[in-house]
């Protein structure tokens, strides 16, 4: 499922995305990318979420395409299309939109059986990760160590609110 989903999202990026400003999103690329793998190495003896193995991938395979494929394809197409010199409403819509996307990916991977919750996560747990998300991502692109801290709380937060292990 994440694969068919990835190519998606790597054939709307190639025909709609800003690939000749890879560089200038590589950064924040990493950012999410890297926020994920910290993400799974905390939450390894206690995971929030999980993605079901189907018959071509495994669940840690499945968790790899989308940090690999999905997230650095998002982070084009978040700035490829990000309303620079509007006003903060319609930046507000535009990130609103982002969430809803990403929700309703979630919710139909949710309801087809690739995706499943643990440990007191929920559907309300992620959509309002994503509005924490996406704002991040755009700090991140002009004020890489404030995002940094303000992840670095995030994460503290929810490792606590959850009871994540501290170590394995």
């Amino acid at each position: 499922m994440v694969a068919i989903i990835a190519l998606g999202w790597v054939l709307v990026t190639l025909k709609w995305g800003h690939w000749k400003e890879w560089k200038t999103y590589y950064p924040t690329i990493l950012f999410i990318i890297a926020g994920d793998f910290i993400h799974g190495y905390i939450d390894a003896a206690k995971p929030l979420w999980r993605f079901i193995p189907t018959l071509l991938f495994s669940g840690v395979a499945e968790h790899l395409i989308a940090a690999l494929v999905i997230f650095p394809c998002t982070v084009i197409l978040l700035f490829t299309f990000y309303p620079k010199y509007k006003s903060w409403a319609i930046k507000a819509l535009y990130i609103a939109l982002w969430v809803l996307i990403y929700a309703a990916g979630e919710y139909l991977a949710l309801k087809l059986g690739y995706y499943v919750y643990k440990n007191g996560w929920s559907f309300a747990y992620s959509t309002l990760f994503d509005c924490l998300l996406f704002p991040l991502l755009i700090i991140h692109q002009r004020k890489p160590q404030i995002a940094w801290l303000i992840s670095l709380i995030i994460g503290i937060f929810i490792a606590f609110w959850f009871k994540l292990p501290a170590s394995h």
